[in-house]
């Protein structure tokens, strides 16, 4: 007989041995159904319980005075009874569930009253209103429910009647206006009205209605009458009744109110529960119930379930596994092997003698064995596929895109032209070679293609091959390298050799710093597998001919990281910078990737590019499938300009934290953050144009100032460099003058205003004290890891003073600016606080002092009305506010 027929006979003959004493011990020991649907003895209460086994067949085997083994068999139907119990336990969670929130709702009607009750004394001691014979009635007896709208056991008093006259421990507003209209003089009752003022705006009355907060506040400054007749409509509204409430405006009456509705609607719901769960006990009385190892009645079981609710709930929601789990089980039988002993085991299941042990410990060895064995035949079926894995593992896994697939060409490229003319000549080379070979021009061996990630470097190096109708070669530099020795440099040999045998062809290597890094940096010195395959890379590429028409591009955003003899020419003998593109590149990129979305005719591509400077294109085709996204949810017809602005502040600043929840206070602080940034940004000539101001939260930020620039900023002059320092420290000050403390959610502005200062004086050679020097910050050591600055220690004592300097001038300057509009600050927190955002022009009429809450409102009406209605409403282009005005500005 043959090896390789001793093999087989040997593996299948293991194999059938195996399956035939596992059949018979099956059928030896088993004669019934088995199935994995009962595995724990605390399954057999809620079986029990909810009568879903066959008593005939429940059998117990002890192995112990503690273990025992049990078996069992499922009904074939569910049983009326068995529904019974199941709902009663169903009802029976309920009806406590809806008893806790009855609970709840009580116990917060009950904190609320007295809140209403502490507002009502302080403001009947300030106002100095009278509560007569039968007391001051805040909430009336229509709101003491009657038998009939709620049942009796739940009747209880809700009116409030302030009976007690309080005991004035300052001048009520009837005796200050009493002494005004006798004579007194202005000035003595100023402070007393002052004080009444205060207390009305005090936490324990809590006003919530802004118009009387304002009022109240105006109050303050105005002339003393016009402030009494002000403070007295107040009193008026506060004491004025309406359905039967006063005090309606101050928010301890406005809860009262909202927790008697809820605590009404709990009344009900707990009613109906409890009469539900009436009908299901008298069915199921004479039940005894297993819960937690005990027998109990139903009496009982709902003591002990009300005593511990979240018990009960654990318990319940086995058992209802256990119910939706009986269709599956349906007939079935089950054995579980070495359970504790409990009480439904005990009582319900009937004792039989056990069975010989030893085929209990065959057939819990068995699976374990079969498993052994089939991981065996597997692993030896794999071992003997290795050499020829390994044959193939040497080969490169680029991927090959020929003309006819997914075609790219220079007409789906936008904004780089410059960059696009580079390559066109590479082109013409691959479509006609002969006319550069007669006259002895050399092609490009290699192009490598330098950019920010997104930039479109990929889709360069496609649509050089889609325009030049050749193959293409694709390919990471990781890819190569592998953990086992020689693999890169086998796959580099092999991906050359395929592109000789498809040429005129490209070669794409994408992110090539990872196996094209500089040699000699690291631990693995010149024999690590990275530098193993950059050599044989360098190799090949010195061995390819010119004529042969292979053209290497190759694309990273480190160029600094490469090694020298990578780039040298005769290898790499082009690089073409890919930066980010301008203006007029990103609204060429904006419309080629809009071409293939709906867009409304009203939607202004310019105006998104004028608001997404530095960004790079692959954003930019995010932004626009954003604002799809966007348009879709709302379920529009096209794409609008809102839109498209919302997909861009998605993209910029991150997705709207609406989640988070934050008090009035600090709201308000942002607010004036933010107003601080864009009142300096307005006064000062060489800021950005304020595009946007909100206080919505976004990633880590609680809201921002957008700024729109005038156009591409390719450089820093110092005076736009120093109004910025200044904008960038506005939101600060705003919380110092506004607030009277400082946060730390100027942290990121703090850092950037330090940078540019730092850039100003160590790069730029803005400082007259430092002088016209690059002063190089640190230069890293690969091989000690460290830091050494490249100047002295007094040097870097002056860069650091000088940095505060121009930070504290900027501070300085903003603090300025803000302390002369104050009044502006104020006008546009509080048009934060009412609207969240504010475009550019609302701050552009707030700072002209135009500005009106009613326009504003009509103007976000038309806005909503236009969208609803299928129409966009049209960008409108950025105002800059007449600085003339400003005597400060830097």
């Amino acid at each position: 007989m043959s090896q390789e027929g001793k093999k087989g006979f040997g593996g299948g003959f293991f194999l059938l041995v195996l399956g035939a004493i596992f059949m018979m011990l099956t059928l030896q020991n088993l004669s019934e159904k088995k199935t994995n649907s009962v595995a724990f003895n605390y399954q057999v209460e809620h079986l029990v319980n909810l009568q879903l086994l066959d008593s005939a067949y429940s059998y117990k085997v002890p192995e112990s005075d503690q273990m025992v083994t049990f078996r069992g068999k499922f009904h074939e139907t569910l049983e009326t009874s068995s529904k019974d119990r199941f709902a009663y336990l169903k009802q029976l969670k309920s009806e406590m569930e809806q008893y806790q929130v009855y609970s709840s709702t009580s116990n917060e009607l009950e904190k609320t009253a007295l809140d209403v009750r502490e507002a009502a004394n302080l403001f009947l001691e300030i106002s100095g209103t009278p509560i007569g014979d039968r007391g001051y009635t805040v909430v009336g007896t229509t709101y003491d429910f009657r038998d009939g709208e709620i049942p009796s056991k739940f009747l209880r008093n809700h009116a409030i009647v302030i009976r007690t006259p309080p005991q004035n421990q300052i001048k009520t507003f009837n005796q200050i206006e009493s002494s005004f209209l006798a004579g007194q003089s202005e000035d003595r009752l100023r402070a007393d009205l002052d004080q009444v003022i205060d207390a009305l705006l005090s936490q324990k009355i809590s006003i919530y209605h802004k118009g009387l907060r304002n009022s109240l506040k105006s109050a303050k400054s105005i002339p003393f009458k016009e402030a009494i007749v002000a403070v007295k409509d107040v009193v008026n509204d506060l004491n004025k009744e309406e359905q039967e409430l006063r005090l309606l405006p101050t928010r301890a009456v406005r809860n009262y109110k909202h927790f008697l509705a809820e605590w009404r609607l709990s009344v009900q719901n707990l009613n109906e529960s409890q009469e539900k769960l009436d009908t299901l006990r008298a069915k199921v009385k004479d039940v005894t119930w297993y819960y937690n190892d005990q027998a109990l009645s139903t009496v009982k079981l709902e003591e002990t379930a009300r005593s511990n609710p979240d018990q009960y709930a654990r318990w319940f929601n086995q058992a209802r596994q256990e119910w939706d789990g009986f269709e599956a089980n349906r007939g079935s039988s089950f054995v579980v092997y070495s359970q504790h002993r409990n009480a439904v085991l005990d009582t319900t299941f009937k004792t039989e003698e056990p069975t010989p042990g030893y085929i209990n410990y065959i057939f819990t060895l068995m699976p374990v064995i079969l498993i052994l064995t089939l991981l065996y035949f597997i692993f030896s079926r794999q071992m003997k596929g290795v050499g020829s894995g390994a044959m193939t593992f040497g080969k490169s896994p680029a991927k090959l895109l020929t003309p006819s697939l997914d075609r790219v060409t220079f007409s789906d490229v936008a904004g780089i032209d410059e960059v696009r003319e580079e390559l066109i000549e590479i082109v013409d080379f691959l479509k006609d070679s002969s006319k550069y070979v007669k006259l002895g021009a050399k092609i490009p061996k290699g192009v490598l293609l330098v950019g920010p990630p997104g930039t479109g470097k990929t889709l360069l190096a496609k649509a050089v091959a889609g325009e030049a109708n050749c193959p293409f070669f694709s390919i990471s530099g990781s890819d190569f390298v592998e953990m086992f020795v020689g693999v890169g440099a086998s796959r580099v040999r092999d991906l050359f050799e395929q592109a000789r045998k498809n040429a005129p062809c490209i070669i794409f290597i994408d992110e090539i710093d990872a196996v094209g890094r500089s040699r000699g940096v690291g631990y693995g010195g010149g024999h690590d597998e990275r530098e193993q395959t950059l050599n044989q890379l360098l190799v090949e590429m010195d061995g390819m001919n010119p004529a042969s028409g292979i053209i290497l591009i190759a694309a990273t955003n480190r160029p600094d990281v490469l090694d020298k003899a990578l780039l040298r020419p005769g290898r790499i003998d082009r690089q073409v910078f890919v930066n980010l593109p301008d203006l007029k590149g990103r609204t060429e990129i904006l419309r080629v990737h809009a071409s293939k979305y709906k867009l409304d005719p009203s939607c202004n591509l310019e105006a998104i590019a004028k608001m997404t400077t530095g960004t790079a294109g692959a954003h930019l085709a995010n932004m626009v499938n954003e604002a799809a996204l966007i348009a879709a949810k709302k379920g529009r017809s096209a794409i609008f300009q809102a839109d498209l602005e919302m997909a861009v502040d998605k993209v910029r600043f991150g997705k709207e934290r609406k989640s988070m929840k934050f008090s009035q206070d600090d709201i308000r602080s942002t607010a004036y953050h933010e107003s601080g940034h864009a009142v300096v940004a307005l006064c000062l000539k060489n800021a950005d144009p304020v595009e946007r101001v909100t206080v919505i939260p976004r990633q880590q930020s609680l809201g921002h100032t957008a700024f729109r620039p005038a156009k591409d900023r390719l450089s820093y002059w110092k005076r736009e460099a120093v109004d910025y320092i200044a904008v960038l420290m506005g939101g600060q000050v705003a919380e110092e003058l506004f607030v009277k403390d400082i946060s730390s959610g100027a942290r990121q502005d703090i850092k950037m205003a330090t940078n540019l200062a730092r850039s100003m004086i160590c790069e730029w050679g803005m400082s007259d004290i430092l002088g016209k020097v690059y002063y190089e910050e640190s230069k890293n050591d690969p091989y000690v890891m460290t830091q050494d600055k490249q100047f002295s220690e007094e040097t870097a004592k002056l860069i650091d003073q000088e940095v505060k300097k121009i930070i504290d001038d900027g501070y300085q300057k903003a603090k300025e600016i803000l302390t002369q509009h104050k009044d502006k600050v104020e006008t546009m927190t509080e048009a934060l606080m009412k609207y969240e955002t504010i475009d550019n022009h609302d701050v552009i009429e707030i700072m002209e002092g135009k500005f009106s809450f009613d326009q504003k409102d009509g103007r976000i009406k038309s806005e909503e009305e236009a969208l609803q209605a299928g129409r966009g409403v049209a960008p409108v282009e950025l105002k800059s506010f007449n600085t003339d005005i400003n005597p400060t500005q830097g």
